[in-house]
This record gives C-alpha cells, structure tokens and sequence, in this order.
C-alpha cells in the first residue's frame, strides 16, 4: 500500500481474539494490521482467474489487423518518442 494516498477511514468492532490473531499476524509478518486488513479486502476484490481468461478470449477475439513484430516494434517506438 506504500505509495498511495489514503483518505478513506473505516472503524470496525472485533472481538478480543480476533484483533490479538491480527495483531499477532502482523508482528510475525513484519507489517501492520492496517495493511493485512487492506490486503484481505484487495484480495476479497481481486479479478478472478475465470474473469481474467474471459477478458483475454475477447480481446482474441477481437481479430484486429497486426503486423509483424518489428513493424509493431517500430509504430510503438515511434509513436512513443513523439509525445
């Protein structure tokens, strides 16, 4: 989570067991149990590898025109180095 602006608060209620399996977590992980409690939500919200495979069968699907790799090489390049 480094990196990133954080605004948004949440308080939650735990019973004692909980919050000492947490915290305990947290020490043996080196980290904080802010960043296991936000690790355990992006990973509740994580894209599923089933979502994952149906984007890239559609993006296969698609059947743009492509050329060659160094002609794509080249367009990407070049396109690049003029912004």
């Amino acid at each position: 989570m480094r990196g990133k602006k954080l605004e948004a608060r949440l308080e939650i209620r735990l019973d004692p067991q909980q919050l000492q399996n947490l915290k305990d977590e947290a020490a043996a992980k080196g980290t904080s149990v802010a960043d296991l409690v936000r690790e355990a939500i992006s990973q509740r919200y994580a894209v599923s590898r089933e979502e994952k495979l149906k984007a890239v069968q559609q993006m296969a699907n698609i059947n743009a025109p492509v050329a060659d790799w160094n002609q794509m090489k080249k367009e990407i390049e070049s396109g690049y180095l003029k912004e």
